[in-house]
């Protein structure tokens, strides 16, 4: 039997490695030779066949069995752990064998369409769709193995969110491959065997459809798996204070983001912020992220030593990703470029400033998707029009000033949503309103119209600046356009946002929307110009229709 010591039940704060966590009840009750949790005053009657009855007045309620057992006895927090990891496991496994099955219906499907579209019309000769298809689909296992070889099932687990826009170009490149491949495969065997060898014409018709197919079965995916929660990743902040703050309310209107909480040694947090309270110090880092199942780590600014909290980073479990918010994060954008010098990384920052060719290219998408989506959604126009006429007195469009290119002023387009007398009234509900800066936006305005309120839901009474896209006042993607008294007080590094034209939507737009304080807002507009790329303008416009359904910030 082993020999247990048994100090008195106080309330205390119990020392543990790296910190103090508070108890209603501490006891030492561990057997001999393992160190206790708090100092014994005094040596303690050992236990007899007939252990000493505990105080009543001791609550066990209050008793934490968690590492005060005997050794060789798994702990509470070790059966937490090994839970958290396979939770985690499983949910990785099942992300990948949905992408699995996702990507090999695509492939199957392009095969298809890709044979169907070479039946001549009409034709009764030639080979028949379904000996096409039976002929290709062997080939599938190819393009699967091209993937993998390009890490396409594997590159999501290092992103903080998941998204299949990123991987479009390696995913193209991966079906270059597989097509060169099957082309080589078919080559051999047609020269072994004798099969029917796939031509280059072929095989290009194959891998066309799954360009489009496959990054809209993956986003799907991803949908699906946000919603049901399955795949959200569970995030811990190290740091305090501004930076992590807004790192914080910033993950939180991420659907497929948990934020489990933070940690710090001197926590500084601000009034009403959204961190709410620290789960421990620095030091708990390893054991929280074990025992609570924590997919990534975001280190934002602490005071603590930076060599400490590198120290307590790398004894992270090896499944636990590591993110990093750069100290002049103000001036890293997505055009930033990471290089080695001698085993020390360097980021460069981006010149702020689009050239005649960049400019020259992003006019030309914003006429060609413009006039595009604006005989597409002609119909609509034609019903919210109506729906307008016949439910408020008043014009059918709302026309406004904004400042635009190079601090120009504009007449902005957009289908009226609020009674008329708008702008009077809004000078008796200036003291209500609910964000920073020089912008004025209230969640429920009293002059929004019933139409109204469905049409901004939606941002629908957005719809008509693609007239000012067409007419060369604004672009597809930008700045957020203000109005005169709101750019008024933008000047220095901001004033950079007048450079380009402002967009029908952007990096505001997908961030968060009416959500975001003033600067904030600021700090995108600058971002968005800093880091211009046509790739950057089909991402956001990629987001926008998934940001716009939500509903986030839409008010």
């Amino acid at each position: 039997m082993s020999q247990w010591t048994m100090g008195s039940a106080q309330r205390s704060d119990i020392p543990f490695e790296g910190g103090v966590q508070r108890a209603d009840v501490a006891l030492d009750l561990t057997p001999s030779g393992v160190q206790s949790w708090t100092e014994v005053a005094a040596p303690a009657p050992p236990l007899t066949e007939t252990p000493e009855v505990p105080d009543p007045g001791v609550a066990l309620t209050d008793i934490t069995p968690t590492d005060i057992t005997p050794t060789g006895i798994t702990t509470t927090g070790e059966l937490s752990a090994a839970a958290a990891s396979l939770g985690q496991a499983l949910r990785v496994r099942s992300w990948l064998w949905l992408v699995l099955l996702a990507d090999t219906a695509s492939l199957a499907e392009s095969f298809i369409f890709g044979a169907a579209l070479r039946q001549p019309f009409g034709a009764t000769e030639g080979p028949s769709l379904s000996s096409s298809v039976t002929r290709e689909l062997p080939f599938l296992p190819l393009f699967l193995l091209a993937m993998a070889l390009y890490g396409l099932y594997q590159r999501d687990q290092r992103r903080l969110r998941t998204t299949s826009f990123l991987d479009i170009g390696r995913r193209n490149h991966a079906l270059a491959l597989g097509a060169v491949a099957t082309l080589a495969v078919s080559a051999g065997l047609h020269r072994i065997f004798g099969v029917g060898k796939l031509g280059w014409v072929e095989v290009l018709m194959m891998c066309l459809p799954a360009t489009a197919l496959m990054p809209l079965a993956r986003a799907g995916v991803g949908q699906v798996m946000r919603h049901q929660g399955t795949m959200r990743s569970r995030v811990v902040i190290v740091g305090s204070g501004a930076v992590a703050s807004s790192l914080a309310q910033r993950l939180k209107s991420c659907a497929d983001i948990e934020l489990v909480g933070f940690v710090d040694d001197r926590p500084y947090l601000l009034p009403s912020g959204p961190l709410g309270e620290p789960l421990g110090t620095i030091t708990d880092l390893p054991r929280i992220c074990a025992q609570s199942g924590i997919d990534r780590v975001l280190v934002a600014f602490s005071q603590s030593s930076p060599a400490f909290v590198v120290e307590m980073l790398r004894r992270l479990p090896s499944n636990v990703r590591i993110s990093v918010v750069p100290r002049l994060f103000e001036l890293v954008t997505w055009q930033s470029h990471i290089e080695e010098l001698h085993g020390l990384t360097v980021m460069d920052v981006a010149p702020p400033s689009l050239g005649p060719l960049s400019r020259a290219t992003k006019r030309s998408l914003d006429i060609v998707v413009s006039a595009g989506t604006l005989l597409a959604v002609t119909p609509m126009v034609v019903v919210t029009a109506i729906a307008i006429k016949l439910t408020s007195p008043g014009p059918i469009f709302f026309r406004q000033d904004r400042i635009g290119y190079k601090g120009k002023t504009f007449r902005i387009i957009k289908f009226r949503t609020m009674q008329e007398g708008a702008e009077e009234i809004k000078i008796d509900l200036r003291d209500h309103n609910e964000v920073d800066g020089p912008l004025f936006k209230l969640r429920h305005d009293p002059r929004v119209t019933a139409v109204g309120r469905f049409l901004r839901a939606y941002s629908l009474d957005e719809v008509p600046q693609l007239f000012n896209v067409l007419a060369g006042n604004m672009s597809l993607v930008g700045p957020r356009p203000f109005v005169p008294d709101e750019s008024a007080g933008i000047d220095g590094w901001a004033a950079r946002r007048f450079e380009v034209r402002p967009g029908m939507t952007g990096l505001w737009q997908v961030s968060g929307r009416s959500d975001l304080p003033f600067e904030e807002l600021r700090q995108l507009d600058y971002a968005y110009v800093a880091s211009w790329s046509l790739g950057w303008d089909v991402k956001i416009l990629w987001h926008t229709p998934g940001t716009v359904f939500a509903r986030r910030g839409a008010y």
